[in-house]
């Protein structure tokens, strides 16, 4: 099968037929049948939602109104077994699992379960051995984009020491 887009084959028509939903100018699914043309007009009309308070531009309107709520503090998903509260309905179901224990993420190969599911991705690099991160310095490699930061550091204090 193969989506509108040239050079594209899928195994599955599912993923074909996903693939003419993808938006590739904002990097989303469309929600309907039917192609992105709601961003390609946006564009085309140069009609970025740009903030004003910061750098960030987007074509998505939704994305933009949860943009603008990191300046304005709104965070309205709150937790009702403590203080927290988030921005997004679904970090709020990610921080509920601290409170009841919930694990739903299980490693294939030593069965450990983790809460969140990019965890769980990041521990089966332990198993498989993958460091997709790699320092451009000294070309050292990580498991964690995080251990990359850390490591890009050192390498900052040593030429400042020059």
């Amino acid at each position: 099968f193969s989506s509108e887009m040239p050079q594209k084959h899928f195994l599955f028509q599912k993923y074909a037929a996903l693939h003419k939903r993808f938006c590739f100018l904002c990097a989303d699914l469309c929600s309907s049948n039917s192609p992105p043309t709601a961003d390609v007009e946006r564009l085309r009309q140069r009609s970025l939602l740009c903030c004003e308070q910061c750098d960030y531009k987007t074509l998505h309107l939704g994305h933009f109104k949860t943009h603008a709520m990191r300046h304005t503090g709104e965070r309205p998903h709150g937790c009702h077994l403590c203080p927290q509260s988030f921005t997004l309905k679904g970090n709020l179901k990610v921080h509920l699992r601290t409170h009841t224990g919930e694990r739903p993420y299980q490693c294939p190969i030593c069965l450990k379960s983790f809460s969140i599911k990019k965890t769980l991705s990041q521990h089966v690099r332990i198993h498989t051995g993958e460091r997709p991160y790699q320092c451009h310095v000294c070309l050292k490699t990580f498991v964690q984009l995080s251990s990359l930061y850390s490591h890009r550091k050192m390498h900052a204090i040593k030429h400042s020491y020059l």
